[in-house]
């Protein structure tokens, strides 16, 4: 029978706890991946009929739509990312807590979750302007990005497969933050948009999509009823597109951590 040393029950207390840890992210993150592939595929499903309606539409009427259907209103794929991160963080909070979860694993959790699900619909995004593209130039109609990062060669469609993904993840977190943010105060929560809105701001600006993105490269040609929006192009575009929205993911995560270390844990 040999003496029991101080080390084995200590090793084994930090074993649980890592163990416990490890539970509580798997759980966040499957929560919030779970959720976002639902939502991303009613999404993609109803949008990928409207812009083949609106492609097809065009081509029986003899028209030339000449910018794509889908990245006029790009914009749309960022709203529910939004609602996602605000169900996923401010719905489970409590409950993960009493579970025996802690903020730490809560928020790595989100994070993980976050970045799944906004790669895989990321990609998603990138292929459905690729086979609309592929759709209207068969059908002999114009097919350009409204802006956006340059999209012309397979190195840039891989580069706009990433930006997309880190557009999304951004709106994810950013989501997530409007919900704990209703947390700690309720209405006066609504408050906290406009600071949580600076990460949407950055990613929309640098990937040069969304509302944002597009309303600041609008270029008035020499007047308001020639605006447009050219199409972006060469290589320093893409990296600072690419890493204008890592930076907004970044900043993003940060603010939810901040947020979610205090945030209030209520009875429901």
């Amino acid at each position: 029978m040999t003496t029991p040393t101080v080390e084995e029950p200590t090793m084994s207390r930090t074993d649980l706890v890592r163990a416990a840890h490890q539970r509580g992210v798997a759980a966040a993150s499957r929560r919030l991946r779970h959720s976002g592939l639902t939502i991303g595929t009613w999404f993609w499903a109803i949008y990928a009929l409207y812009a083949v309606g609106i492609t097809v539409g065009n081509a029986v009427a003899g028209n030339d739509l000449e910018i794509s259907a889908l990245d006029a209103t790009l914009g749309a794929s960022r709203w529910p990312m939004i609602t996602l991160g605000v169900l996923a963080s401010s719905t489970i909070l409590t409950l993960h807590v009493a579970a025996g979860g802690s903020r730490r694993s809560l928020f790595e959790g989100v994070v993980r979750g976050a970045v799944l699900a906004g790669a895989l619909l990321g990609v998603v995004t990138t292929l459905a302007l690729l086979g609309e593209r592929l759709l209207s130039t068969s059908l002999g109609m114009t097919w350009r990005r409204l802006g956006a990062l340059p999209f012309d060669s397979p190195a840039t469609v891989l580069g706009t497969a990433v930006a997309e993904s880190l557009v999304l993840i951004t709106y994810v977190l950013v989501g997530s933050c409007i919900g704990i943010g209703f947390t700690h105060s309720k209405a006066w929560g609504t408050l906290l948009m406009l600071p949580l809105a600076v990460p949407a701001v950055l990613v929309d600006l640098a990937t040069r999509t969304g509302v944002v993105g597009t309303i600041a490269n609008v270029e008035l040609r020499p007047d308001l009823d020639h605006a447009e929006v050219p199409a972006s192009e060469g290589l320093l575009t893409m990296l600072l597109g690419l890493g204008g929205a890592a930076l907004a993911v970044a900043l993003a995560a940060v603010l939810l951590y901040a947020l979610l270390r205090t945030a209030p844990v209520r009875p429901r």
